[in-house]
C-alpha cells in the first residue's frame, strides 16, 4: 500500500492509497477555511471494513442477479458477494486490489490495475487506467479499460460525500438529480423491471432536504433509505447530473458525467464503519452518488449493453465539482 497527495493551486488537497485505488480525504476551500467533504478511516483500518469506502469497485459496479453472466452460447459463474448476487466485482474486487502508480504530479495521478482472466469469473484480461486530476474546484475522474475476451464492464468511485464538514447527519443536506425515471428493486437491490417513472418520496427533480419525505414510499421502506440507480435525463460529460447541498448551504457539489446513471445511496449501512477519528460511523452520515452503467444489465438488454468487446475501449468519466456558496 502506498499513500498519495495530491495538491493544487485552487487550494483543493486529495489523499488517496493504492489499496483499492481509494480515496481517503478530500478538503476544498470555504470560506477562509478548507472542509472535508468525504467520509474516510486510517489507512491500516480499510481491511476491516466492509462499505468499499471511497474505493474505485468493477469489474462491474453495483449487482449481478444470480451472480451469473449469459453472453450468446457462453456462460460465466461469478463470485457472490451479497448473498447470492455478484455486487461490485465479487469478493476481491477492483476495491481490494493493490494498483500500480504509473504517472504523478502535484495535481493528479495515473494508477493502472491488471485482473486476469477468470477474476471473480469474469471472462478475459483486463486492463484498467484511472486518472484522479484536481482541476481548479473539481475532482475529475477518467476511466479507460480494454479486455481479451468479450465482458461486462462498469467501474465507478464507491466515494461516501459529507459536505457540512464535520460528522452529521446527510439526510439535512438538499439533493437534485436530473432523472426522470429509476430503477425499482427488490430487497436485494436487483432491479424489478425496466426504469419508471420517478413518483412521490423517489422524485429528487427539484433540489429538497433528504429527510424530507424519508422512508414515505414503499422503494424507501425497502431499502432504509436510497439505494436506487437514476436514470439520467441527459447523458453528457457537460450537463449537470446532480447537485449536492450542505446542511449550512456553505458548499454545493454538481455532479457531470458520461454514464447513464446514478445510483443514490445514504449510506443506510454504514453503522460499525471504522472513521478517521477512531469512532465507528453511523448509519446516514453520507451519500454516494456512483455514476455507471445500469445493475444486472448484463442480463437484461432493456437495461443497456455493458458488454465490451476486444478491441474497444471502456471510457467513464465523471467530474465532482465544489461550488462555495
Amino acid at each position: 500500500m502506498h499513500c498519495i497527495e495530491l495538491k493544487n493551486d485552487a487550494g483543493m488537497q486529495l489523499n488517496i492509497m493504492t489499496t483499492g485505488a481509494a480515496l481517503l480525504s478530500l478538503t476544498v476551500p470555504v470560506g477562509e477555511g478548507q472542509r472535508e467533504v468525504l467520509l474516510g478511516c486510517q489507512p491500516k483500518d480499510y481491511a476491516t471494513q466492509q462499505v468499499y469506502l471511497n474505493a474505485m469497485v468493477g469489474r462491474f459496479a453495483n449487482r449481478i442477479a444470480n451472480s451469473v453472466l449469459h453472453y450468446q452460447s457462453e456462460h460465466y459463474a461469478l463470485v457472490p458477494s451479497q448473498g447470492e448476487n455478484c455486487l461490485h466485482g465479487g469478493k476481491v474486487g477492483f476495491d481490494r486490489k493493490e494498483w500500480t502508480v504509473v504517472n504523478q504530479q502535484p495535481d493528479r495521478v495515473t494508477l493502472a490495475l491488471h485482473s486476469a482472466d477468470g477474476d471473480q469469473g469474469f471472462p478475459g484480461d483486463c486492463d484498467v487506467t484511472l486518472t484522479y486530476a484536481l482541476e481548479n474546484t473539481d475532482l475529475l475522474i477518467d476511466i479507460q479499460a480494454t479486455v481479451t475476451k468479450v465482458c461486462p464492464i462498469n467501474l465507478t468511485c464507491h466515494g461516501y460525500f459529507n459536505l457540512d464538514g464535520k460528522r452529521s447527519d446527510v439526510r439535512e443536506h438538499a439533493l437534485q438529480v436530473n432523472a426522470s425515471h429509476y430503477l425499482p428493486i427488490d430487497a436485494m437491490g436487483i432491479p424489478l423491471s425496466a426504469p419508471q417513472p420517478v413518483e412521490g418520496a423517489l422524485d429528487l427533480r427539484r433540489a429538497r432536504s433528504l429527510q424530507t419525505q424519508w422512508l414515505s414510499h414503499p422503494q424507501l421502506m425497502l431499502a432504509k433509505g436510497f439505494d436506487h440507480c437514476y436514470i439520467m435525463d441527459v447523458t453528457s460529460a457537460e450537463h449537470v447530473a446532480a447537485r449536492l447541498t450542505s446542511a449550512d448551504n456553505k458548499l454545493a457539489m454538481e455532479v457531470q458525467t458520461n454514464q447513464p446513471g446514478i445510483q443514490i445511496y445514504t449510506a443506510n449501512y454504514l453503522a460499525g464503519t471504522p472513521s478517521r477519528d477512531g469512532e465507528s460511523y453511523h448509519d446516514y452520515e453520507a451519500v454516494c452518488l456512483e455514476t455507471q452503467l445500469l445493475p444486472d444489465s448484463p442480463n437484461r438488454p432493456e437495461l443497456g449493453d455493458p458488454w465490451l468487446l476486444p478491441g474497444e475501449v471502456y471510457h467513464h468519466q465523471t467530474r465532482y465539482r465544489f461550488i462555495p456558496l
